[in-house]
């Protein structure tokens, strides 16, 4: 079964980095042009980062829920180690592709220039991309930059796939070990900020969101399902106030901290939304939506940033969640409301919102092209603003920091737009084709028994 709830969040987590990076590129722009307005998207964007640690959790949930039935054994690991590689690998390479050919055409073919030893931290630039292309551990970020993640991603999967040898009633068991040298690797000192090197990634901190979705996914597939509806209102808030709340980028917020502030959060949200799944009980997401939206607006509109002072974010928070809060509840009497006196009515406005659901769930099966693509667009659009930017006419609208939101609302609204059209066009013509040709390969190579089945 294709969980929607789930689905949802993967569009939600892309967007949340993807607005991040729009500030973050706007706050570039401002500068670039000498001025010193501050960004106009910001508020809880400003740890829009925190959407990596909700993809994180995302995978170890799903890595248990699709393997629920799978029989132990080399040929069944074998055959989730070749979807999982083919998901993954052939979208990166296409874009890393991409920006290859930007770094040969901008700096040359040498790999000595100042842009290359930038980006590679002084490696030379063939095993630097090779390094880039297998997504594994080295002192730079990989070519396009995001692809960190993958890094951590990939070891995800090669751990479970050793799992996946054995049996199945192992596996709560494996999983906790798993946690416990993870944490052990962490406080003895071998973690780092960055995972750089082999034993930096191995215990990494944040392998423990990958394993909170496991939890999550154990509960799940044993039918440990319980008040899902409430747990995500709540779970909901307990995010939306790390999203507010947290400050400025620490080394500990990028080992540990991570974990504590938005993989917690997020692990409970995964569980209660798959619980929601698992009994069809979506009207649940409705007074979540109106939450979170009324959250975000008013803690936007306190000008509230990374920068500010720890008690003005604090106060803010408190004030914005707890309006956001109120907000969910005042839609569940409204609902009750409606259930007693109009129930017809209501089940029209369910019929509406089943249309927003379906959307958000065709923008998680975008959120894969989304997150690689967006650097790109964002980066090249920055660059298209400045240049229109220099015209004193235009600079209303293309001149980033220009007096007015004008600027601010068109660089954002754009990048939105374009982001998500590209997602979309890279879904549609070449990411779901290959989904469907190794489908079909992977079928030829793990003919299964009846009795067998494998990750989807």
């Amino acid at each position: 079964m294709k969980l929607q709830s789930i689905q949802a969040l993967r569009g939600l987590a892309a967007l949340l980095v993807l607005i991040f990076h729009i500030h973050e590129l706007e706050v570039l722009a401002i500068a670039d042009n000498n001025l010193t307005e501050r960004a106009w998207v910001g508020g809880l964007f400003t740890n829009g980062y925190a959407g990596v640690d909700l993809f994180f959790v995302i995978s170890g949930f799903i890595m248990v829920f699709v393997t629920r039935n799978t029989v132990p054994g080399p040929k069944q690991a074998t055959d989730f180690l070749f979807a999982r590689v083919t998901r993954i690998y052939p979208v990166w390479w296409a874009f890393a592709g991409c920006m290859t050919i930007y770094m040969l055409a901008a700096y040359g073919m040498s790999g000595q220039s100042a842009g290359w030893q930038k980006a590679s931290f002084g490696q030379p630039a063939l095993p630097f991309l090779v390094k880039s292309f297998l997504l594994v551990p080295q002192p730079a970020f990989p070519i396009l930059n995001v692809g960190w993640t993958l890094v951590h991603e990939v070891y995800f999967y090669a751990v479970f796939t050793l799992f996946l040898l054995l049996p199945r009633k192992w596996l709560p068991l494996l999983i906790g070990g798993w946690a416990v040298l993870v944490t052990a690797g962490g406080v003895i000192g071998l973690s780092a900020p960055f995972a750089m090197n082999w034993v930096a990634l191995a215990v990494h901190p944040m392998t423990l969101e990958f394993i909170l979705g496991a939890v999550a996914g154990l509960a799940i597939t044993n039918g440990l399902i319980w008040r899902s509806g409430t747990l995500t209102l709540l779970a909901t808030l307990w995010l939306l106030a790390a999203l507010c709340y947290q400050g400025q980028e620490t080394a500990f917020l990028l080992e540990w901290g991570r974990v504590l502030w938005y993989g917690l959060p997020a692990a409970l949200l995964i569980y209660a939304v798959a619980g929601l799944d698992m009994h069809d009980r979506h009207a649940w997401l409705f007074p979540a939506l109106v939450g979170w939206f009324v959250t975000l607006a008013l803690f936007q509109l306190t000008g509230i940033d990374g920068d500010s002072p720890d008690s003005a974010r604090r106060d803010a928070t408190l004030l914005t969640v707890t309006v956001g809060g109120i907000g969910m509840l005042a839609v569940i009497w409204f609902g009750w409301l409606l259930g007693q006196g109009a129930p017809d009515l209501l089940l029209r406005a369910r019929a509406f919102l089943r249309p927003l659901l379906s959307a958000a769930v065709k923008l998680g099966d975008w959120s894969f092209a989304l997150y690689l693509s967006h650097l790109i667009v964002l980066s090249a659009l920055r660059r298209i603003f400045a240049m229109l930017g220099q015209s004193d006419s235009l600079a209303p609208v293309f001149r980033l920091g220009h007096p007015g939101v004008l600027d601010n609302f068109a660089y954002a609204a754009s990048g939105i737009a374009l982001t998500i059209a590209a997602s979309w066009l890279s879904y549609r013509m070449y990411e779901s084709p290959l989904n469907v040709l190794f489908g079909r390969l992977r079928k030829a190579l793990f003919r299964r028994d009846r009795s067998e089945t494998a990750p989807a």
